[in-house]
C-alpha cells in the first residue's frame, strides 16, 4: 500500500512539472537550428519562403538525402545550385567527392557554414581561422573595467558587434558594413600561397576573407564561414537583409536545390526522440522520466530480491514407520499377532474387491467368493482351511504356519488382481 502510494505521489510530481513547463510562457529559443520550417530567430524559415522571389520562374526544393545519394540516385536537374546553410559543414568524404563531379558539369554549389569538412579545405588549400579567442584576450587587456573578471566581460563581450562587407563595389555597404551581433562572424578563410585561384567577394571589419567564390571545372563553388546572416533574425532586421541578397545576387537564376538533411534527417524521420529534442520542456521531462525509472528500479528490485528461506519437504516416513513396526514384531516373536493382522487386510481385500460380508466364513461365502474371484473351489477351501486353523490355535503361532499363510494369502492376491 504504501509503495503504490509513493508511486502516484512522484508521477505525480512528473505530470505537474510537465504540465507547468508546457504552459508556461516560452523564451526565446536561441538556438542555432537553420531549419526552413522554424521561425526562432537563428533559423531559416524567412529566407526559404523568400527564395522563389529571389530566383523566379525556378522551383525550390527542399531534400532530405546526403548529398551522395542524390548525385547517385540522379536526383539533381541538369544544371542546377546546391544551397547548403547549417551551424556546421557535414559533409562526408563521399559526398565531398559526389560535390566536385556535381561542379565539374557545370553546377554551382553555394555553402555557408562555421566549419567545414577536412576534405574540403585540404582540397582548396584552405584553413579556418577565428578571432574569438584572440579578439577576447586582447580585449579583456584593453577594455576591461576595473575589478571585472573575465567571465563577467566575456558576458559583455560576447553581445559585442562585428561587421562583415562585400568587396564588389556595387554591394559594398558604406561604414562599417554589415553590423552583427551576439558573437556571430568569428570564422574566417587562411589562404596560402598554393590555394587554387579564389575570387574574394566578402570580408570582415579585420579585412580577413569570410567569402569566397572557386571555379571548378564548367562549375562554380562559393564558400561562406558567417551562416547567421541567412537566419531570421537577421532577414528580418531593417538593412540586414541586404548582406543576404547581395550575397545570394552571385549565384545564378538556375532550380535551387536547399539542403535539409542535415537539420532535419532524411524525409519521414520523424522518431520519437527528435520530437522529444526540440523542446527543453519535452527534454527536462523525458530526463525525469528516465529517472523516476531508474529510481523505481533500484528500490523495487532490492524489495523484491530479498532472501526466500529454504523449506525443507517434509519427510515421508511411511516406509521407516512399517519397518520399524515389523522389527518389533519380529523381535516380540508373536507369530499369531501378524498372522491375525494378514488376516484382517484379507478380509478388507475381499470386502472391497468382491463386495461380500466377511462376518460369517460359512458356505454360502465359500460359493460366492468361488464364483467372483474366479478360482477354483479347493483353492478356496484350502485356504479358509488354513485361516480357521491359525484362528483357533491355541499359543505362540509357529513359524512355518505363518509363512504358509503369508504364501496363500499373496498367490490369492496375485490372482484375483
Amino acid at each position: 500500500m504504501k509503495h503504490s502510494k509513493f508511486l502516484f505521489f512522484l508521477l505525480s510530481i512528473i505530470v505537474l512539472f510537465v504540465a507547468v513547463e508546457y504552459f508556461r510562457p516560452r523564451p526565446i529559443d536561441w538556438t542555432r537550428t537553420y531549419r526552413n520550417d522554424q521561425k526562432m530567430p537563428f533559423a531559416t524559415q524567412a529566407l526559404y519562403d523568400l527564395l522563389p522571389g529571389l530566383f523566379p520562374k525556378q522551383p525550390v526544393r527542399s531534400v532530405r538525402l546526403p548529398f551522395y545519394n542524390l548525385w547517385k540516385e540522379q536526383q539533381l536537374a541538369p544544371r542546377s545550385t546546391y544551397l547548403y546553410i547549417s551551424e556546421n559543414c557535414t559533409l562526408e568524404d563521399a559526398d565531398v567527392k559526389a560535390l566536385f563531379a556535381y561542379l565539374k558539369r557545370g553546377n554551382v554549389v553555394f555553402l555557408s557554414a562555421n566549419g567545414f569538412p577536412q576534405l574540403l579545405l585540404d582540397s582548396l588549400h584552405l584553413k579556418i581561422g577565428t578571432n574569438h579567442l584572440v579578439d577576447f584576450n586582447r580585449a579583456y587587456q584593453e577594455q576591461a573595467q576595473p575589478d571585472e573578471d573575465q567571465q563577467a566581460f566575456y558576458n559583455r563581450f560576447r553581445l559585442d558587434t562585428m561587421a562583415l562587407n562585400l568587396t564588389n563595389p556595387a554591394f559594398k555597404q558604406p561604414g562599417k558594413g554589415f553590423v552583427l551581433e551576439r558573437e556571430t562572424a568569428e570564422n574566417h578563410f587562411l589562404t596560402t600561397e598554393s590555394t587554387q585561384k579564389a575570387t574574394v567577394l566578402g570580408v570582415n571589419q579585420h579585412g580577413q576573407y569570410n567569402f569566397l567564390k572557386f571555379n571548378l571545372g564548367a562549375g562554380t563553388l562559393y564558400l561562406h564561414s558567417a551562416p547567421e546572416v541567412f537566419t531570421n533574425y537577421y532577414l528580418l532586421q531593417q538593412g540586414d537583409a541586404n548582406y543576404a541578397f547581395r550575397a545570394l545576387s552571385y549565384l545564378p537564376n538556375l532550380p535551387i536545390l536547399w539542403d535539409e538533411y542535415t537539420e532535419q534527417g532524411r524525409e519521414g524521420e520523424k522518431s520519437l526522440f527528435r520530437f522529444l529534442f526540440t523542446s527543453p520542456s519535452l527534454i527536462w521531462a523525458y530526463y525525469l522520466t528516465l529517472a523516476a525509472l531508474f529510481l523505481f528500479v533500484l528500490f523495487e528490485s532490492k524489495r523484491r530480491q530479498r532472501v526466500i528461506p529454504v523449506l525443507e519437504p517434509l519427510r515421508n516416513s511411511s516406509l521407516e514407520f512399517v519397518e520399524t513396526v515389523g522389527q518389533l514384531y519380529y523381535h516380540q516373536a508373536d507369530h499369531s499377532v501378524i498372522a491375525e493382522k494378514k488376516i484382517q487386510h484379507w478380509l478388507t481385500y475381499v470386502r472391497q474387491r468382491f463386495g461380500l460380508k466377511t462376518t460369517e466364513l460359512d458356505e454360502e461365502f465359500k460359493e460366492l467368493l468361488t464364483a467372483k474371484s474366479g478360482l477354483e473351489r479347493s483353492e478356496i477351501d484350502r485356504l479358509l482351511g488354513r485361516i480357521g486353523q491359525v484362528r483357533y490355535f491355541s499359543g505362540n503361532l509357529p513359524e512355518n504356519q505363518l509363512v504358509d499363510l503369508s504364501n496363500q494369502i499373496e498367490q490369492f492376491y496375485q490372482r484375483t488382481q
